[in-house]
């Protein structure tokens, strides 16, 4: 057991090295940060002798600190991108679309073809039957709320 932590400098920074090769497998950037932290208590470790209790320690204290420097620096070289989906115009207001599966009152379950594509519709009126025509009113993630079309 004393092998083990005599070299844990070592295992500190071999526990690294996996974790930011392990960033490639998972998706975000939180493991990178676990891996500097673990790099960073290791060289540490070899340079100043200290209990293995303490290099946890170290490692989660300095493993933050690369979290909160790390992402700051990322959001800065990285900026997010909005893009604009060309959907939302509300082009969808108003228009008169058909039935393909019976429109439900509050309730998931009816399509409507709109653009080509179906899209989940519900009422909140009254069922409307498969073969009718529905105004869309608006629009709530994928859901489409509509009402019937007098003919």
């Amino acid at each position: 057991m004393d092998i083990i932590f005599a070299n844990t400098p070592y295992l500190w920074i071999i526990l690294g090295i996996i974790l930011l090769f392990s960033e490639f497998l998972l998706p975000g950037t939180f493991v990178m940060f676990l891996g500097v932290g673990a790099i960073f208590t290791g060289i540490l470790s070899r340079l100043v002798p200290m209990e293995f209790y303490t290099q946890v320690i170290v490692w989660v204290i300095s493993s933050f600190v690369s979290i909160l420097l790390g992402g700051s620096l990322i959001k800065k070289f990285f900026k997010s991108e909005s893009s604009v989906d060309p959907f939302i115009k509300d082009d969808y207001l108003n228009q008169i679309v058909p039935v393909e599966i019976d429109v439900l009152v509050d309730r998931h379950g009816g399509k409507i073809r709109f653009q080509g594509t179906l899209w989940d519709a519900i009422s909140k009126e009254s069922k409307i039957p498969k073969g009718e025509y529905v105004r869309i009113l608006s629009r709530e993630n994928l859901t489409f709320t509509v009402e019937k079309v007098e003919s």
